[in-house]
């Protein structure tokens, strides 16, 4: 990989992904490499690199690597659901959730928590242990957007408490990737079966939503249904 480094690419990536100074991705390092790229390499390597090894990839100062080891931490976490070898599964959660510092910015969090953390949450339905990293603090960013992402697998499974429960917890939050990503996992409730419990969740919430959570709900509804919500949240009523 650091054979691959792109100067020119890195550049780039580094405003995309917030690295200035205050910043939510303050100080990370890029080589330039694209998703793409990674992929190959995790796709060609990962039967050969242990769960130890690939934990070790992911507290590498350089951000790609930390995202090589994290795809690959998936692979060997669906290969241990394949085999219904769910002790070896929770191993692999507990490892990837002590790793939490080293997974931070929304891109690390969104390509490797809902596959791990989110299958986790489905072996053990009455573990509350997302819920509690969804409540807390503003400065545990990454850990609260791996509680709301994680949602993605347990919402396609019927639960749609979880997600409401979860996105509320974020309108409070200071930080619009929470806002995102809270109205993402609504607006895939939305999709997959959810609508009126969308629907129920806005009409409790629509005026306290920041914006872009709003938007983000929204993206898949009808343009009569998007003017309906935001006319909403604008209105004395409303507010």
């Amino acid at each position: 990989m650091l054979a691959m480094r792109d100067g020119k690419r890195a550049q780039g990536m580094m405003r995309f992904f917030k690295t200035g100074p205050g910043e939510y991705g303050h100080d990370d390092h890029f080589l330039g490499i694209p998703n793409p790229g990674v992929r190959t390499l995790v796709k060609l390597s990962w039967k050969d690199v242990s769960l130890d090894e690939a934990a070790e990839l992911a507290t590498n100062k350089w951000h790609e690597i930390r995202l090589c080891g994290l795809l690959i931490m998936v692979e060997h976490m669906l290969r241990a659901l394949k085999r219904r070898d769910y002790a070896h599964a929770d191993s692999i959660c507990e490892r990837y959730l002590s790793l939490h510092p080293y997974i931070n910015n929304w891109d690390l969090v969104d390509l490797s928590a809902i596959k791990i953390v989110g299958e986790w949450e489905l072996l053990h339905p009455d573990n509350d242990l997302m819920d509690r990293w969804a409540e807390l603090p503003d400065d545990c960013l990454w850990q609260r957007r791996i509680a709301m992402v994680a949602c993605w697998r347990t919402l396609r499974q019927g639960d749609h408490e979880t997600v409401c429960s979860r996105a509320a917890l974020m309108m409070d939050s200071r930080h619009d990737l929470l806002h995102k990503a809270a109205g993402w996992m609504l607006r895939e409730l939305w999709k997959h079966g959810g609508e009126e419990r969308v629907e129920m969740f806005l009409e409790a919430n629509v005026c306290r939503m920041p914006s872009v959570m709003l938007s983000y709900t929204c993206e898949k509804m009808s343009p009569q249904q998007k003017e309906y919500w935001r006319e909403l949240r604008k209105s004395p009523a409303g507010k």
